[in-house]
């Protein structure tokens, strides 16, 4: 999905969601020359889609929330993102992000994870300024299980044995909880009833997994130029997500070769042509797309259904209920 695609939903929260840019290029400034020099590196990059916060806005448009601390949660669960995805690189050794080089490659390892870590802590200091101590178990809660899911998927990297359990384990960890905090958090500063906070949480859940299995999906499916990444990254980098598993299930003797070889060449490596090609092939035959496409069109439906049951502004709702579906066309 491009950034086009999302302006009919940022549209009617633009003016908070440039609130929360202006957070963010606060935050992302620092006297310490080192760590401004790391900082302007990602405020000079390409923006993401900046989902997250818009989905704490539009929930709290959503249960008509208006007041300064949207904005606050909005900057912190960007914050969370952006250290997950600079240690993320990191821990995949990437050399590019969005077409641009990691601070991993131009500045090394340590300045990167300490970096990751300066972002982790500006988010948890800016949510105790919050004084709200439900939104700050919300927090706590998302970011510890989140690093619990980077410790499960590293436990099970480059293991051809690695189970639908852990990678369900892993989705949930480290994408599904966010998502879900950032929409349970509009709900908790509404003083929601606990329903409607579990509702809108699940509504973000269903959402994060959608985005997650899609993700997954791209990474065979879609060219490097629209990923932004090298395509078969995930592989290379020793993650079986699921239309890796379900064809390691239907075609074993034939998928094994190809991914111990791959795994063999290194990351760094590029996927060769034949063996992409065969994989490809495989994954046609075995229809080993289905099932994931499948898995990410429910978690759609699920969402929907969930905001559906709710009260709140009704042109709102009208994006939320539409927002999951259109997640499922993106193309990176």
């Amino acid at each position: 999905m491009s950034r086009l695609d999302l302006s009919r939903y940022f549209l009617p929260i633009a003016p908070k969601l440039g609130a929360v840019e202006v957070e963010l290029q606060r935050v992302l400034r620092s006297d310490v020359a080192v760590a401004e020099k790391l900082a302007a590196h990602v405020r000079g990059g390409q923006q993401g889609k900046r989902l997250r916060p818009a989905l704490v806005l539009l929930a709290a448009k959503f249960c008509g929330v208006n007041s300064d601390l949207e904005v606050r949660f909005g900057a912190i669960f960007e914050l969370i993102h952006t250290a997950t995805l600079v240690h993320d690189d990191v821990i995949d050794h990437a050399s590019t992000r969005r077409g641009k080089p990691t601070l991993n490659t131009m500045w090394g390892n340590t300045l990167t994870v300490l970096f990751g870590d300066l972002l982790y802590i500006h988010a948890m200091g800016s949510a105790i300024q919050g004084r709200d101590w439900r939104l700050m178990e919300i927090l706590c809660d998302v970011t510890t299980r989140m690093i619990e899911g980077e410790l499960i998927q590293n436990d099970v990297l480059y293991n051809l044995e690695t189970s639908r359990k852990d990678y369900f384990e892993i989705q949930e960890r480290k994408t599904a909880l966010l998502f879900g905090g950032c929409t349970e958090s509009a709900a908790v500063m509404a003083k929601r009833s606990a329903s409607d906070c579990e509702a809108l949480r699940t509504y973000g859940l269903e959402i994060g997994r959608a985005f997650q299995l899609t993700d997954d999906l791209l990474d065979f499916t879609a060219t490097s130029e629209e990923l932004g990444k090298p395509a078969f990254s995930d592989l290379r980098e020793g993650k079986l997500t699921l239309p890796m598993l379900t064809l390691l299930e239907r075609a074993p003797e034939k998928a094994r070769p190809i991914i111990e070889r791959i795994w063999e060449n290194g990351e760094a490596e590029p996927v060769n042509d034949d063996d992409e090609a065969e994989l490809r092939e495989l994954l046609k035959q075995n229809d080993g797309l289905l099932e994931t496409r499948a898995l990410a069109h429910q978690a759609s439906s699920s969402a929907s259904r969930m905001i559906q049951a709710l009260h709140g502004e009704a042109d709102t709702k009208a994006l939320l209920l539409d927002i999951p579906e259109a997640l499922l066309a993106r193309t990176k």
